[in-house]
């Protein structure tokens, strides 16, 4: 039990790029993490990741939920991506649900996370070569 005879609510933390601070490298956290300044690299097993009107970020970026509200340049990787008004995204986006409000862009692709792949089978393969040597 903690000192005032509660639990700890979650086991998750924030942490905080602050506006006038630049990162560069691989972010590996189970928790939250917001970008008010500008970062450089792959972010992996995040929760949750905000980069703030005044943030940018640079790599890729893979978590459970993604918002966006400054300038994100790279892969982002979410089960949910959000695209605020003031955000802008250039690169690709693998998601289930992306959401872009009235004034945010994206600029490059959208796929939906695991989606399955289109393979072409030929079942018959001696008809076809037979066929292909037949017209040469």
């Amino acid at each position: 039990m903690g000192m005032f005879g509660k639990k700890a609510a979650s086991n998750t933390c924030l942490s905080l790029i602050a506006k006038e601070c630049r990162v560069v490298g691989e972010f590996d956290l189970e928790g939250d993490i917001q970008f008010d300044g500008q970062g450089e690299g792959s972010i992996v097993n995040a929760r949750n990741v905000v980069i703030s009107s005044t943030g940018h970020f640079k790599g890729d970026i893979r978590a459970e939920h993604v918002t966006i509200n400054g300038y994100v340049e790279g892969t982002c990787v979410a089960r949910e991506v959000n695209i605020l008004s003031s955000g802008k995204m250039k690169g690709q986006i693998q998601s289930e649900q992306l959401t872009i409000a009235k004034g945010g862009c994206l600029m490059g692709e959208n796929k939906l996370k695991d989606e399955p792949s289109l393979k072409v089978v030929n079942e018959d393969k001696g008809t076809s070569d037979k066929a292909a040597s037949a017209s040469a």
